[in-house]
């Protein structure tokens, strides 16, 4: 048994050393291959630099058009398996998701002492000319027929599905009796008598807004049915704060007059059968010019094109022109940072070049490879040009570092043979090839490795943000696909370009300041102090880990000075509407029921009341109302005069179909209604049955495509809500989504789940938390896992990856603050600090690796590298300070929590790390009994012998 255990852990030991020769054999011909490139490149280096250039121009020159790949639909941000997602997609294939608003305000709504009021024939007519109608069906041009000519094409030709407004009510209240008369006859009388009547019967209303008076009967006896329509928007007591919220000036008081109307459409999903509009963005904007192209006598309101499609499309554009505001500032705040550091202009170029290459490069790449983009793509590029900065002064850093050192070394040795009357040997010429390329060889096995493995290691952070199983939101993830590929653009030039610009420029740096020889020991001199202050500072973050469960925010975090997002925003409140969602009731299964009933499935009269039923107990819920093919059925009016003075019926269309004299045989109140029994088959239970295809038929196709599909075997119920918390929406959703759940009344019918607007933004703020947490987790442990292999120990991959956790359990603190939230920009933060920040402790960890966990190696680490780290750590907040521009304010605060947590990076990395290597050597030193590991003197560290390194002695003869 001991032999076998014996072998075990000899072979176990065994693996790990073949595992580190073949790292060793590797590493021995990369270098081989490394140096056999620079051979290449410093010898005909401007060849070099302008076949790149033209490379770089290539992928630019396909990265022009870059934002025709930018996709504003809302759907794409829902999560890989939502529950509202596969929903979503069915109710697209059959209604209209997407959803325009026109939002209308008469010179009432800012002007008090106008006293007409929107329900005026002349602003109806407006309102009406705008839809389409039949006063100008027949008008010339492609603006001149109204947004929606076509009410029977289900949006193929015009692109528009269907319209809700208070002037389509008017229209279709007031077309009604011609239809109902024409249905009537059809339905009523053909199916009951052996004649076939001629049902083209002429007279009733025409589809237009009629005279004043007909409009005033309509709204009167509609009961109070426009009071949702109209809205009286003015605040007259500015006083008063009559809803209690703090602002005196936006109460809707009233003046009486209704001065605020929205027109609702809507919007084919698929718009590759219309002949005119390629998207929604053309289809808006062609309803901008009809608008615009109003007759002069139809000018007298102020119509905005809102709605959610529209606002996206519009923050859309807005983050696009930020993107091209940032790109120039970002740079040239970069510049300016670096020149100030290193107080020369060539550094700017050597560190310059590569970021615009790999940008040219990035831009290319995502066209090429046709890959869908967001508008939170914006923020990949001032982090791709802070980290291409990195990566490039790491490099020219060392390579002067090791230039100096070279030149100092030989100069010490000739003052030493100079005071011993020894011939001096030649120093090293600054520009000497060989001595050059020497240098660099020397910084590609020291800062270079450490350069591509926190290169890779940002890869591989960012990689987490690609993976589906680990990121459901489609947009997340194009961001990740462009981060790796920005940073391997960048990596490559700068491996490249780095060293064969500082040789064309003659670049020479300056030595380090020497205040960092001061600050490099104050890891280990203070290292008590200074985990302290990170262990209260990453507790008070614990503390307050809920603040990134604060719900995703909307409007608040969009750019100002959009109007079709102030005007959403206004028709969120003043409407109590703003966010549609919908569901499905489905009676596809009632086929052999709704023949026996001589109607369509959804026709079907118990179906119907089990909608209604439904609806009534959906309305109860707070701030939500539904709209249903119900909805005009109770508010189209209806008349059946059986001869001059005797009518047999007076009222809506359900009400039709809900008289009670169907059934009673009251003499009295029903005495008319008793002759129908007479009719024909089945009396009147018979007729009552024709009369479901009667009401249906009196309401238009455009109304009957909005709200069922085209085989009349499901409908689908709106429920519309104002735009709230996600927090207290959630509670409503769920308890519409319980109602919903519920047995269906009606037996062989059933009812989906909740979607659209509200499940669809519940969905989205789900998706973003989950994916801020799991990202931030596996990226953690990823990353902690490949810096175990590439330090070959599991003691300093925990080590390295300590200073950035620390960092990600502040970011809390920063989410304190009211003008921060969480949104789809910081949901990234946790992975790409994880990125960025593992870079400073990578280089700090690796030169301490050299230089030895001594106190003075540890102190020369800091020196050293401490300043570079610095300086990147500056010039990557300058580069992403260019966010503050933007007018998106969720964009502005993802840039500057950025900054926050990268500055604090290079804090954690330049001290915490060493503080944490210096506790436990002190640790083991009091446990083992040996000296003070941590005494200085002049400058020389006075360590135990377990801490210094072996050194050769030379003896001077």
């Amino acid at each position: 048994m001991a032999s076998a255990a014996g072998g075990g852990g000899g072979g176990l030991a065994g693996l790990l050393e073949t595992l580190s020769e073949a790292q060793n054999r590797a590493s021995v011909g990369a270098m081989k291959r490394i140096e056999s490139l620079y051979d290449t490149i410093l010898a005909s280096p401007m060849m070099v630099v302008v076949l790149l250039v033209l490379i770089a121009g290539g992928f630019g020159s396909q990265g022009l058009v870059f934002q025709e790949q930018i996709d504003d639909d809302v759907e794409i941000f829902l999560p890989d398996g939502a529950p509202s997602t596969d929903l979503l997609l069915e109710v697209r294939e059959e209604w209209s998701t997407d959803i325009a608003v026109i939002y209308i305000q008469t010179p009432n709504a800012w002007d008090p002492s106008f006293t007409t009021n929107i329900t005026d024939e002349q602003f109806l007519k407006e309102m009406s000319w705008v839809e389409g109608d039949d006063d100008n069906i027949n008008d010339g041009g492609q603006t001149g027929r109204g947004i929606d000519p076509d009410k029977d094409d289900h949006g193929r030709s015009d692109g528009v599905l269907w319209i809700i407004s208070p002037a389509q009510v008017i229209k279709e209240v007031n077309s009604a009796d011609g239809r109902f008369n024409n249905s009537l006859c059809v339905h009523g009388v053909n199916t009951r008598i052996p004649v076939d009547v001629d049902c083209d019967l002429p007279g009733g209303g025409r589809y237009a807004i009629p005279d004043q008076q007909r409009i005033d009967q309509i709204i009167e006896e509609s009961e109070g049915g426009f009071d949702a329509l109209f809205k009286d928007t003015n605040d007259m007591n500015p006083f008063e704060d009559s809803d209690n919220d703090g602002n005196y000036t936006n109460d809707i008081d009233g003046d009486g007059i209704w001065d605020t109307a929205a027109i609702l459409v809507g919007m084919k999903s698929d718009l590759s059968e219309t002949k005119d509009y390629d998207d929604f963005t053309a289809l808006l904007d062609h309803f901008q010019e009809v608008i615009d192209d109003r007759p002069s006598e139809y000018t007298n309101t102020e119509m905005t094109v809102t709605g959610l499609t529209k606002v996206l499309e519009d923050i859309s554009d807005a983050i696009y022109e930020d993107l091209l505001m940032i790109l120039p500032w970002s740079v040239l705040f970069t510049i300016l940072v670096i020149t100030v550091l290193h107080r020369s202009a060539k550094v700017v170029l050597i560190t310059g070049t590569p970021i615009v290459m790999a940008l040219a490069v990035t831009f290319g790449s995502s066209v090429i490879l046709d890959i869908t983009l967001t508008p939170m793509i914006v923020a990949t590029f001032p982090i791709l040009i802070g980290l291409g900065v990195d990566y490039a002064l790491h490099m020219v850093n060392r390579i002067e570092e090791v230039r100096r050192k070279e030149i100092d070394k030989a100069n010490d040795e000739n003052a030493r043979r100079r005071r011993k009357g020894e011939a001096l040997e030649p120093v090293p010429d600054l520009w000497d090839i060989n001595f050059y390329r020497d240098c660099v060889m020397e910084m590609t096995r020291s800062t270079g490795v450490a350069v591509f493995l926190s290169a890779m290691t940002t890869v591989i952070g960012f990689s987490v943000l690609i993976a589906p199983m680990i990121v459901p939101i489609s947009p997340i993830r194009s961001v990740g696909i462009t981060l790796v590929i920005g940073i391997l653009s960048t990596l490559v030039f700068s491996i490249i370009l780095v060293p064969t610009l500082a040789w064309l420029l003659k670049f020479n740096k300056r030595s380090n300041p020497s205040m960092w020889k001061n600050i490099g020991t104050w890891p280990v001199k203070w290292f008590l102090a200074i985990l302290l202050v990170s262990g209260s500072v990453t507790a008070y973050g614990v503390a307050n880990l809920d603040k990134m469960d604060e719900p995703i925010t909307g409007s608040s975090e969009a750019p100002d000075g959009i109007d079709s997002l102030n005007s959403l925003a206004k028709y969120s409140r003043e409407f109590s509407g703003g966010q549609t969602s919908l569901f499905i009731f489905n009676a596809e299964e009632r086929t052999a029921e709704a023949m026996e009933n001589n109607t369509d499935n959804i026709r079907d009269l118990p179906v119907l009341d089990a909608i209604d039923a439904l609806e009534t107990q959906i309305d109860m819920v707070d701030e939500t109302n539904t709209t249903s093919i119900i909805t005009f059925l109770r508010t189209i009016p209806a008349t059946i005069t059986l001869t001059d003075g005797v009518t047999l019926y007076e009222g809506s269309l359900w009400d039709l179909l809900h008289d009670p004299c169907w059934e009673s045989n009251d003499p009295i109140q029903c005495n008319v209604w008793l002759g129908l029994e007479l009719t024909g088959p089945e009396g009147r239970k018979g007729l009552r049955k024709d009369m479901v295809n009667v009401v249906f038929d009196t309401l238009t196709e455009e109304v009957r495509s909005m709200l069922l599909n085209e085989a009349n075997t499901k409908a689908i119920v709106y429920v519309t809500q104002p735009y709230m918390n996600l927090n207290v929406a959630g509670e409503l959703r769920e308890e519409i989504d319980g109602i919903l759940s519920e047995e269906p009344v009606v037996p062989k019918t059933s009812m989906s789940l909740l979607t659209g607007g509200l499940p669809v933004s519940l969905d989205i703020n789900d998706g973003i938390h989950d994916t801020q947490s799991t990202t931030t987790i596996v990226t953690l442990l990823l990353l902690t896992l490949v810096l175990a292999v590439v330090f070959r120990s599991a003691r300093l991959g925990i080590y390295t990856m300590i200073p950035v956790a620390v960092v990600i359990l502040w970011q809390p603190l920063l989410m304190q603050s009211g003008d921060v939230n969480v949104n789809i920009f910081t949901a990234m933060i946790g992975t790409i600090v994880f990125g960025i920040g593992v870079d400073d402790s990578i280089h700090v960890m690796h030169r301490i690796q050299e230089e030895g966990e001594t106190p003075k190696g540890i102190a020369n680490a800091i020196e050293e590298t401490g300043q570079t780290i610095f300086e990147t750590t500056i010039t990557t907040i300058s580069g992403i300070a260019a966010g503050f521009l933007a007018a998106f304010p969720g964009l502005e605060n993802f840039f500057m929590i950025m900054c926050m947590l990268i500055f604090f990076a290079f804090i954690t990395s330049a001290f915490l790390l060493p503080a944490v290597i210096t506790l436990e050597h002190t640790a083991r030193a009091k446990l083992s009994g040996s000296e003070g590991w941590r005494d200085y003197g002049e400058g020389i560290a006075l360590a135990s012998a377990i801490s210094m390194k072996p050194l050769d002695a030379v003896l001077e003869e």
